[in-house]
């Protein structure tokens, strides 16, 4: 096949698995963020512990500090936590004050016992001087809606100021979600609003085409689609296109300092020089960086 009529082929390819997605998310609802169920107990598990040994890596990279622990004490707040709590109470036990989280979807409520039951158990194998009663009991309260420092809000608006009523935070955490939302400028105001003076904000953003293996063949499939195209592809949840230098932008104009972005994997030259001429024209030029396919995003709150 010739390398015209492949890209065709990915370009129909791309919408049809576009149209799939849409069509899941009128019937079904988003489900999980996850490519495994959340009764798959232990791998649930050993994705959210890495999720946050990796955020800390990369607070600890950000902050140029020797080796120590950056969440002592610290307010964390996580926006799109996704199928669990168990990120959340990984980052209690570690010492953090208090955990933040805000979502749209309510997938927390659909989570079995089961799998805090493991995950306590897990976590008590790896560090024996973790507080299980004290987790426990952050839980239990989440659980009788009288909250304390494990906090879960879901808002169909993701208004996060409104969601956190007067809470402050000193650290964000996100991992894989804020490609997702619909509106970047409103939901970076109202983050700002939250954080006080010397926040932190460690962001990892996936930017690439999320339907499995067309993610796999053609990476920034996405992006070869007009925004009138794309448009009617649209469902809640769908990959907002927004690049680095915009989400720099947006961070810089709500009272962000110090933003630095940093690509978490890339394109082959060869795979980019194939799909270039073949991408919306919007997406050309090069101040897009078509070549990342995920970033790190570190800033500071002024």
């Amino acid at each position: 096949m010739s390398r015209t009529l492949k890209n065709w082929f990915y370009f129909f390819a791309g919408g049809v698995f576009l149209t799939l997605a849409k069509t899941k998310s009128i019937i079904h609802g988003y489900s999980s963020p996850k490519p495994f169920s959340i009764n798959e107990t232990t791998k649930c598990i050993e994705y959210d512990i890495s999720v946050v040994e990796s955020w800390l890596s990369h607070l600890q990279k950000y902050q140029s500090t020797s080796p120590g622990n950056n969440l002592k004490n610290k307010r964390v707040l996580e926006l799109g936590p996704g199928s669990d709590l168990g990120i959340g109470l990984y980052l209690l036990s570690k010492g953090a004050s208090e955990y933040n989280a805000v979502d749209v979807n309510n997938l927390v409520q659909s989570v079995p016992n089961t799998f805090y039951e493991e995950l306590f158990a897990y976590l008590k194998v790896n560090n024996q001087e973790i507080d299980e009663s004290f987790l426990r009991g952050q839980l239990d309260k989440l659980r009788d809606g009288d909250n304390d420092k494990l906090n879960y809000v879901c808002r169909n608006d993701f208004n996060i100021a409104s969601a956190l009523n007067g809470r402050k935070v000193d650290i964000v955490f996100s991992q894989a979600a804020f490609e997702h939302f619909d509106n970047i400028e409103d939901t970076i105001g109202s983050l700002s609003k939250v954080t006080d003076k010397g926040a932190i904000a460690i962001i990892l953003i996936d930017l690439q085409t999320h339907s499995r293996w067309i993610r796999d063949v053609d990476p920034i499939n996405i992006y070869r689609y007009p925004a009138w195209l794309y448009r009617l592809f649209n469902f809640r949840g769908i990959p907002n296109r927004v690049r680095p230098y915009q989400y720099k932008e947006a961070f810089e104009k709500h009272g962000w300092s110090n933003v630095t972005i940093e690509s978490d994997s890339l394109l082959s030259d060869h795979s980019y020089n194939f799909v270039k001429g073949h991408l919306d024209s919007k997406f050309k030029p090069q101040i897009n960086q078509m070549n990342y396919l995920s970033v790190w995003l570190y800033a500071t709150k002024l």
